[in-house]
């Protein structure tokens, strides 16, 4: 084998039965050059078991003795990878034969671009297609389609290592999105993103990862508030994107019952693009997806 460009990073915390086929989704790829850096993040189911009976010369598993949160491990492992190139999936998701091979194809021929995701397309527990989404190819569009929602599923990208390290890796104060999060530090130091128009992972949506526990949903919110202080700061947004960005962290606030501030940014927003405000694409299509998403949401 030549010398591997890219580092698989997966960590998982009782990923079982999933593990299993994402694990396997990585070894059947066609590009057969790659180091799989696996982190075991305190699991107590049959994780540390399943790992250890694998005996693939590419693997190096990691088990940590306890669970150390999911930003945590994310930069734990990334502060171990020593390619040039770092591709993630998450241990209930599949990556497509073909994904590594296109997406250093990709990055290789594209050197001002630092982060490249794809298409996805959505499973339930068994492996049913339940949905898809597509994602704009071209930096501007993803740039300004970030108020929408997160225009890169982390189970679909490959990034720059070093670019993602001089971001400052997964940040800690996002415990829920903290891959949005590193995408939009990435963008505001100047970097460029793309998408590959094709179907390259598969998202498993299963019951385990729904919940309604209070202290999540008001850290989704504050996420979510911090997540657009993070895109006012993206280099060239458009008008509309930021008034979108705006009206996006007011809502975030108002479901923290932070209302005087939820005014004063909703306000803001409306300042951004005025003479837009009713004909607003992105905001519109946001109101749009979360009225889908309330009446249709993805089944598990």
């Amino acid at each position: 084998m030549n010398a591997p460009r890219v580092t698989v990073l997966l960590t998982v915390w009782n990923g079982m039965p999933y593990l299993i086929e994402a694990v396997e989704s990585i070894l059947r790829q066609t590009e057969r050059d790659f180091v799989f850096l696996i982190l075991n993040n305190g699991s107590e189911d049959g994780t540390a078991v399943y790992l250890s009976s694998l005996a693939d010369p590419r693997l190096r598993v990691e088990h940590l003795p306890e669970n150390i949160g999911r930003t945590n491990v994310l930069n734990k492992g990334l502060a171990l990878v020593e390619t040039p190139y770092t591709a993630v999936l998450d241990a209930d998701d599949v990556a497509e034969p073909q994904r590594l091979a296109r997406q250093l194809a990709f990055l290789d021929e594209h050197p001002d671009v630092a982060l490249v995701g794809s298409d996805v397309r959505y499973i339930d527990r068994a492996g049913a297609f339940i949905g898809e989404d597509r994602f704009p190819p071209g930096h501007a569009a993803l740039r300004d389609a970030l108020p929408l929602h997160n225009q890169f599923a982390h189970a679909a990208c490959t990034y720059r290592t070093q670019a993602a390290r001089a971001a400052g890796g997964y940040p800690a104060k996002f415990p829920y999105a903290q891959d949005f999060a590193l995408w939009l530090f990435m963008l505001r130091d100047g970097h460029k993103v793309a998408n590959i128009p094709e179907f390259l992972a598969r998202i498993r949506v299963h019951p385990g990862q729904a919940t309604r526990d209070l202290n999540l949903v008001l850290t989704r919110r504050a996420d979510n508030y911090r997540l657009t202080e993070l895109m006012l700061c993206v280099p060239d947004l458009a008008p509309v994107s930021r008034q979108a960005a705006l009206f996006r962290g007011a809502g975030a606030l108002w479901g923290l019952s932070r209302r005087w501030e939820a005014l004063g940014v909703l306000w803001r927003g409306v300042m951004a693009a005025p003479l837009q405000l009713f004909a607003n694409p992105i905001l519109w299509r946001r109101v749009t997806l979360q009225v889908k998403r309330r009446l249709f949401p993805l089944r598990p």
